[in-house]
């Protein structure tokens, strides 16, 4: 198994209280199927204060549709990930995902955007 991230942005789309509620009973039922799967599910919601470096958009921010959760979860490759994140409740609420797989940092490598580091 390899590990994969989900990156979450809600669309532009509002939520009432009682879509919230909804989609947090469909995740949890949704999350708890998965993990059963043997899928590993590691949520990690952002909170709403934002900060920003580096430049940011036309719009003042540095995206339109900012990440709201990552979930990490196990999967045997990007198909069966995808396959996954294809089935979560958030897209049903105007969500989108992005999936991605992810590895550590390469032992002894400088960090990204080091001055003289391509």
């Amino acid at each position: 198994m390899k590990t994969f991230v989900l990156i979450f942005r809600q669309g532009d789309r509002p939520l009432s209280t009682t879509d919230k509620q909804r989609r947090s009973e469909e995740t949890s039922s949704w999350a708890r199927r998965q993990n059963g799967a043997g899928h590993k599910l590691t949520p990690h919601i952002l909170g709403p204060e934002t900060a920003y470096c580096g430049q940011v958009g036309a719009t003042g921010k540095a995206d339109v549709w900012p990440i709201t959760a990552l979930l990490f979860l196990e999967a045997y490759d990007l198909s069966d990930a995808t396959q996954v994140a294809g089935g979560h409740p958030a897209l049903r609420y105007g969500a989108n995902v992005e999936i991605r797989a992810w590895s550590p940092p390469v032992p002894g490598a400088p960090p990204a955007n080091t001055p003289g580091t391509p």
